[in-house]
């Protein structure tokens, strides 16, 4: 799907990637869609971790917040290098607290807490219906990533699983800072699995080929970020719908 990127020449000065995956798991996500999501998530990790092979400057620490009813950590709050990552199964149950999970990442995007000189991070969110939080809550939440130097610097990518009536687009888009992307919606296990893939390999190659200096303060956006398009990957079982 992906080729690597090319090497640097020189000495080479180990630099940290965070990478977050934020994953609804209430009621709605019972059965084949967390089962898929659960199998593509595992599948993902060794495509970035290829993708990234002949760049070992490049080391990406890489953590997990769930939520339904309450938001948790289901890897972390530590972050865990890519080589040691490993997915546990998810189940299902629960309302759907997306607000309180944005909230759980802010926190962990504060200047404080991340390393100065490493690379844009990663923050992907996976849902397939709407906050229960309150749109007031919701739009907080937003608002605060936004303001956050590192939340918007950050490759910010939606995958919106289900029919496209079971969840709200315009708010999930409001988390995506790439709107040349948009939401990425994922009807069927197919697109599921494909659009996990891309979004994982495609955001870490984006954020670790990045002209940023490392500094927060310096550049505002995702702009020095470039993502390839994933309009022409190959998406299997697309009569197959959630």
């Amino acid at each position: 799907m992906f080729d690597s990127i090319p090497v640097l020449e020189g000495n080479i000065v180990k630099r940290s990637l965070q990478f977050f995956w934020i994953v609804d798991h209430s009621g709605s996500m019972t059965g084949q869609k967390i089962a898929t999501l659960n199998q593509a998530i595992r599948e993902a990790i060794p495509e970035v971790q290829k993708a990234l092979s002949t760049h070992p400057e490049v080391q990406i620490m890489m953590r997990a917040i769930k939520f339904a009813d309450n938001v948790s950590w289901h890897v972390g709050p530590e972050a865990v290098p890519i080589e040691e990552f490993a997915w546990n199964e998810i189940d299902a149950g629960g309302c759907t607290a997306t607000a309180s999970a944005i909230n759980l990442l802010c926190d962990e995007l504060e200047v404080e807490k991340m390393n100065k000189r490493g690379y844009p991070p990663i923050c992907i969110l996976l849902s397939d219906g709407y906050s229960t939080d309150s749109d007031e809550d919701y739009d907080a939440a937003i608002k605060r990533l936004d303001s956050m130097p590192w939340g918007k610097k950050a490759v910010r990518l939606v995958i919106a699983i289900g029919n496209e009536n079971d969840y709200d687009e315009s708010a999930l888009l409001k988390f995506v800072n790439h709107k040349e992307i948009g939401v990425l919606k994922a009807d069927n296990p197919g697109k599921l699995t494909q659009y996990i893939k891309w979004a994982s390999v495609a955001a870490s190659i984006g954020a670790s080929q990045s002209k940023s200096s490392g500094d927060p303060d310096k550049i505002d956006d995702s702009t020095n970020v470039i993502l390839i398009s994933p309009e022409d990957i190959e998406i299997s079982s697309a009569g197959d719908v959630f």
